[in-house]
């Protein structure tokens, strides 16, 4: 049951950004501070988002159909592990750090100028990446 409504839920999410994008390209673009230069980027906008609907059917359809199920949450578990993980990498490279020692305290500073946006959405692939394995992990054999 909590498989099926991670996949049904998470299978929405991504349908539903896939019909917007390919709707609007502007739309996710707004979202994410991409400047949309050229009618080249319009259509890779609308391609590669909105090919989300693609995912977002399959896992759907892993939320129905039983033999799609354990497939369905392995795709899942892959496709959101990996977009989090490029995000990650992303976020932590570009992340100003220092290291002061002042006395005895050391102290530790983390800037960037991501928004809430990428820091929401790497939360949300973590968060569903583990929720996935732990679906996995725990299914009816």
């Amino acid at each position: 049951m909590f498989g099926q409504l991670l996949l049904g839920a998470t299978g929405a999410i991504f349908f539903g950004l896939g019909v917007v994008s390919v709707y609007d390209p502007e739309i996710p673009a707004g979202w994410s501070g991409i400047f949309i230069a050229s009618q080249d980027a319009y259509a890779e906008i609308a391609a590669m988002y909105g090919g989300q609907i693609a995912i977002g059917s399959i896992l759907l359809a892993s939320a129905f159909i039983k033999e799609y199920f354990k497939a369905g949450l392995w795709l899942l578990f892959v496709i959101i592990s990996y977009m989090g993980a490029a995000r990650a990498i992303t976020v932590f490279r570009e992340l100003d750090s220092k290291f002061e020692v002042a006395g005895s305290q050391v102290g530790i500073e983390l800037t960037a100028s991501f928004t809430d946006y990428t820091w929401g959405a790497l939360g949300f692939e973590v968060v569903v990446a583990i929720l996935a394995l732990v679906a996995l992990l725990n299914r009816p054999r």
